[in-house]
């Protein structure tokens, strides 16, 4: 199992990843130059996750200037299932090719659209009466003033 870089595919399908910098066998090493060429290596899709966080804090001495930001990296764990150096596809990723993880726009588009019509007359739609207040709307919220030091720091 291995950590790599978010991977845009669901947790259970298949992925080829192409970009294949060395390959060996145990006895022998093969070193691309940059990639080797026509090597594949066939992974599963496990999970993705986010690593632990990281915290990045600057601080200056005296002048009241301190920022703390964290930081998770996304990640994707892959399991190997196939080495290729041929650049023969294998049997079962042409049978299933990977899945993308769908998005609302990829949703609504597979997805296809149910239009829903209803008769509604003007008897059964309530009208609003001139009696009835209307909603008031929220508070504005106040804004802390910036102190001239906060300012020309920023």
């Amino acid at each position: 199992m291995l950590d790599v870089a978010t991977i845009d595919a669901m947790p259970g399908s298949r992925v080829e990843l192409h970009d294949v910098l060395m390959v060996t066998d145990g006895s022998s090493v093969n070193v691309g130059s940059p990639l080797i060429a026509g090597a594949m290596v066939v992974a599963e899709v496990l999970e993705h996750g986010k690593a632990r966080k990281v915290i990045s804090f600057k601080y200056k001495a005296k002048t009241r200037y301190r920022r703390k930001r964290g930081h998770r990296q996304g990640f994707t764990k892959i399991a190997v299932r196939e080495i290729l150096t041929d650049g023969a596809r294998p049997a079962e990723a042409e049978a299933a090719a990977p899945t993308r993880r769908s998005s609302r726009s990829a949703a609504a588009a597979e997805e296809p659209a149910v239009a829903v019509e209803s008769e509604v007359s003007s008897e059964t739609v309530p009208e609003a009466s001139a009696t009835e207040p209307e909603a008031e709307a929220a508070p504005a919220r106040r804004r802390r003033r910036a102190t001239t030091e906060e300012s020309t720091q920023e």
